[in-house]
């Protein structure tokens, strides 16, 4: 059997049934595991810090975040934005695909936790008893939150609701996206995503989510820092916020905004190279390239954490 079609979308005009549960899967691993976990993670990084308030023993897989509403709203837009890759993706690569597909595959998509989780759980009760309260533990949960009160009930629909309607939505888009004659990636060579053979996604999706951390947290300094900006020159002048040293404070926006801005450069930068590398369009000797792969993939990430994020 021939693998080497997994992300290609213009391999084949009429994909088999197995064909698009490779792509399905394909499409869920990039656009579910990695790039909206890699929001779930800085959520979690953002709820250590302090600043979201919601415990400790918080979880990014709970189907409720706290009791408040800003922060489940926050929680069913990232379901939208998740749900919206893996439908991109799964659009994309697929190429066509009839109404009662993206059905299909989008109620897949969304019920494939608890799925998976129960059948986990049968397992472990049929050969592993003691072993059975862990895997059902995630299923418990979702009935009690489901259970426990009418707020949950409606922000569960929501998520859900938002889930659905974004994978359908994007799955169009995705397909409008690769069937358009003047875009040309992805159409000359098979096994290929943005250009970059599938296997190499398999270790590219950590580096992925590494880099997806970096940017998100530079957003959000960069937030900050504009914020500030906006407080002292807008609303003071409008509300009257009480006077502090504003000097101060714009000098320190000021000072962070452009290091933000050239880090977020040099990353985006960096990732992009690393696509040209893996797509042959740089002519290095193979070590050179395996050399460069290594600095960004693994070695600039590492010094990012360790200087850059630990300073600000």
């Amino acid at each position: 059997m021939d693998s080497s079609n997994i992300l290609n979308p213009t391999a084949i005009s009429s994909l088999s049934i197995f064909s698009k549960l490779k792509r399905f899967v394909a499409a869920s691993i990039l656009g579910d595991w990695v790039l909206g976990n890699a929001f779930n993670v800085y959520i979690s990084y953002l709820n250590q810090k302090g600043l979201l308030g919601l415990g400790s023993d918080f979880d990014t897989t709970a189907l409720i975040w706290g009791e408040t509403v800003w922060i489940n709203i926050l929680h069913v837009l990232i379901l939208a934005f998740t749900a919206g890759s893996f439908g991109f993706i799964f659009g994309y690569l697929s190429k066509k695909l009839s109404l009662t597909e993206k059905i299909i595959f989008t109620s897949l998509y969304v019920s494939f936790r608890f799925l998976f989780w129960g059948l986990l759980s049968i397992a472990a009760n049929s050969f592993f008893p003691h072993l059975s309260e862990a895997f059902s533990k995630p299923i418990n949960d979702a009935f009690l939150a489901i259970s426990s009160s009418f707020f949950n009930v409606i922000f569960i629909l929501l998520g859900y609701i938002a889930m659905i309607t974004s994978s359908i939505y994007f799955m169009k888009l995705g397909e409008i996206v690769i069937n358009d004659p003047n875009y040309t990636i992805d159409k000359s060579v098979n096994g290929t995503f943005l250009d970059i053979k599938w296997y190499h996604y398999f270790w590219f999706s950590i580096t992925i989510a590494f880099y997806s951390q970096i940017i998100l947290n530079l957003i959000y300094k960069l937030g900050q820092s504009f914020g500030s900006l906006i407080t002292v020159f807008i609303l003071v002048p409008i509300f009257g916020v009480p006077e502090g040293n504003d000097g101060d404070i714009v000098y320190k926006a000021l000072r962070d905004i452009v290091p933000f801005i050239i880090v977020l450069v040099l990353v985006i930068s960096a990732m992009n190279y690393l696509r040209k590398i893996l797509i042959s369009q740089t002519h290095q000797h193979w070590a050179v390239k395996t050399l460069i792969v290594l600095a960004i993939g693994i070695v600039l990430p590492f010094l990012y954490l360790i200087y850059v994020d630990h300073r600000w």
